[in-house]
């Protein structure tokens, strides 16, 4: 953020340093949800998401990257909007942000990354704007939850739901996959870029690789989710198979 966008956040403080009603949720609130920019951080808050969703309609606000994950949730789960650049005030891609925001109405800004976006509540307008506790986010976020996710879910009275009841494969596509992967199980899914690594493995079913230059990120998560075990670095493809509960394997 350069000095002007800086001095023009300030400017915008006193707007937004007003009382709001007590707070309580209502049948079939709105939510605006700004998630984490990580792939496995975002993956990590779909069973609080999903549980939110309960509670009303939610309207995501991603990263462009997030989209080949986001494309293998359940259709109508979420309304999602989509960004390039990080929204900061005072940019084109900010004002374009806040033109699509024009045709929302929402009752609630949920902010879940820890660094907040304080551009953010600039976007819409929004008499409850929640995040994480960091007095530089008053009053630009006009509620801040200490100790994190589980505090905000407890404050917001949202149950987790187990985030593989978001996703939806298409079944015969996974036919066709499973006809591709070797027949001996267990099959270990092995996160590697070099497929000869996967001959030094000491696994009693079969390896299965992921070809990253033919098959795209949806393919991974397919084959993760049709095999047993997970082995690789601690990275979204691992998050994928926590959520779809297969064992890892460590090194």
């Amino acid at each position: 953020m350069n000095f002007i966008q800086r001095i023009y956040l300030k400017s915008v403080r006193d707007k937004l340093h007003k009382p709001f009603k007590p707070l309580g949720i209502k049948k079939r609130d709105s939510f605006l949800v700004s998630t984490p920019h990580a792939t496995k951080e975002f993956l990590k808050v779909l069973s609080f998401l999903g549980g939110l969703r309960k509670l009303g309609s939610v309207i995501l606000l991603l990263p462009e990257t997030f989209m080949p994950f986001v494309k293998m949730l359940k259709p109508n789960t979420f309304q999602v909007i989509y960004w390039t650049k990080i929204p900061q005030i005072l940019t084109r891609e900010y004002d374009l942000l806040r033109k699509e925001l024009k045709n929302h109405q929402c009752n609630w800004l949920i902010e879940l990354s820890e660094d907040a976006n304080l551009s953010l509540p600039g976007l819409i307008d929004v008499p409850k704007r929640i995040t994480f506790y960091d007095q530089k986010n008053y009053p630009y976020y006009n509620i801040l939850v200490k100790n994190g996710i589980e505090s905000l879910m407890n404050f917001l009275q949202v149950t987790a739901i187990e985030p593989k009841s978001l996703f939806k494969f298409n079944k015969s596509e996974l036919k066709t996959i499973s006809k591709n992967l070797p027949a001996q199980h267990p099959l270990l899914f092995f996160n590697t870029v070099r497929d000869s690594d996967a001959e030094r493995i000491e696994w009693s079913g079969s390896v299965v690789t992921w070809n990253k230059a033919a098959e795209g990120i949806e393919q991974a998560c397919k084959k993760i989710f049709l095999c047993d075990a997970y082995l690789g670095p601690d990275d979204e493809f691992c998050e994928i198979a926590r959520i779809f509960n297969k064992e890892i394997v460590v090194k």
